[in-house]
């Protein structure tokens, strides 16, 4: 059966209106009830429908007050099942209660489908492939599935100067490590074992991860200290294995030899063809290439310990915190910058957000309601914390514009939000941006192209096009300093969403859906307007994190440029 799009696209039209016909109500019935494809094609729109801001279902749009009696998200039953009851319009019929039964039933139908798509997008990152950094799984919402699971036997917890090697993914600081190879070509790297087992390896080092108690050394000077809960932990290095038994030792692999110092504890040295030996306290040896073994001396000063890699930490957090000094000093001169906030000149009394553009615009500050001041990406600036549901940053963007780019350095929590604002205009009328994420772990973006006055069916069809990134964000990345950017180009559409600095989507508007003109007026940093309702009620997208800087252009920015800013400001 040929799926009856345009014919079910009318219907719903009218049912979203509260005008449904009991002919057209029975028809929508039969469509539904007998088409698999309109079933899915149903259930895919009302989806994507949810992903979109309804402004009558938050009560929070002034400029759609004369629709505010009617439910316009008929996508109530395919929300989580941790969702708040919808409130029933007093216009909607039995007739419409007797649909949303069968609306539940076609969503039961195809809810494999939603979690292919999710799958599908999750395999679009771009420059995936084989990843050396342990994936995170959390369970759907949306299919019932168990608790999120993770993989992986150690974590990075600091990085120095730290230069990779060609066939090495990079990897930050908080990453998981998964069984496998770890090799950097210089700089300083702390490994801490799920065994308790703390590990600074210093390149260039060549290191086979094995289990949470076992790592096999090939090249590299390595300090392992390990605490009495980690006794047991052991460094394999040819057929030569150092058991710890709760010590401080310190080994070095070189193409001449192998070197093993104590440093504190004792160690045990296990060969095939040789007894078992055992070291203390002063005591060392070293192993040659063919094999035998004799005393050396001990010398802790080559081995970097935790003591001096934290004091190498602080001047390359200095280092970097000047960079971004720098950088943003030009940044805050760029003709292009319709808004910027730096979060770098608050005092704690102090409860507005001064712009950093140069020149300064005090109309351009904004007010904090209720987000804490909190330390930024490097203790020498602050960030604003985001966790109630009121917590919000209110700006007032005069002017208009075309092309835009949305920036920000951001520490999300959780998305524990359906959406989760980083930067919403009040009212969303015709021209304005939305910048939000997603429960679902992904960036959304849209204009919109619908005129604040539209009226009619075929009028409120043409609202925008949400632009959604494959996810990016899973449980892993909660806690740490994030970039974010999207960038919209008014002459031909094209959106570009960006992580850490790396393009992961593209996606063109269609043609009769592009915003030439583009403004902002009453905004929000962090959530979503205020509330309109005489009941005060308002929708919870308030962002569960922080936010440490976030720019606004007049300009869609080059992939060179947000690849610059988060280089510059990368912690």
């Amino acid at each position: 059966m040929r799926l009856p799009i345009e014919e079910l696209e009318s219907l719903l039209i009218e049912w979203e209106s509260g005008t449904m016909t009991t002919d057209q109500t029975e028809r929508l019935r039969e469509i539904l009830r007998d088409d698999a494809e309109a079933q899915k094609y149903f259930v895919r729109s009302q989806m994507l429908t949810a992903a979109l801001a309804s402004e009558n279902e938050t009560g929070l749009s002034p400029s759609l007050s004369h629709d505010e009696d009617v439910d316009l998200d008929p996508t109530k039953s395919v929300r989580s099942k941790n969702a708040q009851p919808a409130k029933t319009s007093p216009r909607r019929t039995r007739t419409s209660s007797r649909l949303f039964v069968w609306f539940a039933a076609a969503a039961a139908v195809v809810i494999c489908v939603q979690a292919a798509r999710l799958l599908y997008l999750e395999n679009q990152l771009e420059g995936r492939g084989a990843s050396r950094i342990a994936t995170v799984i959390p369970p759907s919402e949306r299919d019932g599935a168990g608790e999120a699971t993770s993989s992986g036997i150690a974590i990075i917890k600091s990085l120095v100067d730290v230069t990779w090697e060609s066939d090495q993914e990079p990897i930050d600081v908080g990453d998981a490590l998964s069984p496998g190879r770890f090799s950097i070509a210089s700089g300083l790297a702390q490994i801490e074992f799920f065994c308790g087992a703390t590990v600074i390896v210093e390149g260039p080092a060549e290191i086979d991860l094995e289990t949470p108690m076992l790592a096999r050394v090939h090249q590299g000077r390595l300090r392992a200290q390990v605490p009495t809960a980690a006794r047991g932990f052991s460094i394999d290095v040819a057929d030569l294995k150092v058991v710890d038994l709760g010590t401080e030792f310190g080994i070095s692999v070189s193409p001449e030899g192998t070197d093993v110092q104590v440093f504190d504890g004792e160690v045990e040295l296990h060969q095939p063809t040789h007894e078992k030996r055992t070291l203390t306290t002063g005591q060392a040896i070293v192993r040659r290439e063919q094999g035998e073994m004799q005393d050396a001396q001990v010398s802790p000063e080559r081995f970097v310990d935790i003591v001096a890699l934290e004091s190498k930490q602080r001047e390359q957090e200095v280092t970097r915190f000047r960079r971004w000094q720098s950088y943003s000093e030009k940044l805050r001169r760029d003709e292009r910058l319709i808004a910027y906030y730096a979060f770098d000149q608050q005092e704690p009394w102090q409860r507005q957000l001064q712009s950093s553009a140069d020149p300064y615009d005090e109309e351009l500050d904004g007010a904090i309601v209720g987000a804490n001041q909190v330390p930024g990406r490097w203790n020498q600036k602050g960030a604003l914390e985001f966790k109630k549901p009121g917590d919000r940053v209110r700006v007032q963007i005069p002017g208009q514009f075309e092309s835009l780019t949305l920036a920000a350095w951001v520490k999300i929590d959780s998305l524990d939000r359906w959406y989760n604002s980083l930067f919403l205009t009040d009212h969303y009328n015709q021209g304005e941006p939305h910048w939000q994420i997603l429960d679902t772990g992904q960036l959304f973006f849209s204009v919109r192209h619908k005129a604040d006055d539209a009226r009619g069916p075929q009028a409120r069809k043409q609202t925008h096009q949400p632009v959604l990134s494959p996810p990016f964000w899973n449980p892993s990345l909660s806690g740490r300093w994030i970039h974010l950017a999207t960038t919209y180009n008014a002459q031909n559409g094209q959106t570009i969403h960006y992580f850490n600095g790396k393009p992961i989507h593209r996606e063109s508007i269609a043609e009769d859906l592009v915003v030439k003109r583009t403004k902002i007026g009453a905004a929000s940093i962090g959530n979503w307007s205020i509330p309109t309702r005489k009941d005060a009620e308002f929708a919870i997208r308030n962002l569960n994190g922080s936010l440490d800087e976030f720019a606004v252009f007049a300009d869609a920015l080059s992939a060179q440029e947000i690849q610059e800013m988060y280089l510059h400001g990368k912690p």
